[in-house]
């Protein structure tokens, strides 16, 4: 069964700090279309593409969230750097999100 796609987006200087993420979506659900949209926009914009992103369907495996104990979606787990942080929602809120990661605009 796949477990999901990963998105390798690398660019910027080599020390940059890389972000490791998982986002779990429900198929191409609304919300989770924009989740998926926003969080490319945030990687791109912010972050100056330095993610790592794997994208998990849950309505093809649900296995993985189970593991992480994300029972809603769309879920962004941040796995690095810094401490493991869940962000539930559409990701619609950049704000929001730049603080989970720590980023300062």
């Amino acid at each position: 069964m796949t477990r999901g796609k990963k998105t390798q987006i690398r660019a910027g200087p080599a020390d940059a700090t890389t972000y490791r993420m998982r986002l779990f979506v429900a198929g191409d659900e609304p919300n989770s279309a924009v989740a998926r949209e926003s969080l490319a926009k945030i990687c791109s914009t912010y972050l100056n593409g330095n993610c790592q992103v794997e994208i998990i369907d849950v309505l093809k495996d649900f296995r993985p969230a189970l593991q992480e104990r994300v029972l809603v979606t769309p879920a962004l787990v941040i796995l690095e750097p810094g401490r493991r942080t869940v962000i539930f929602g559409n990701l619609a809120d950049t704000g929001k999100v730049l603080a989970a990661l720590k980023v300062v605009v």
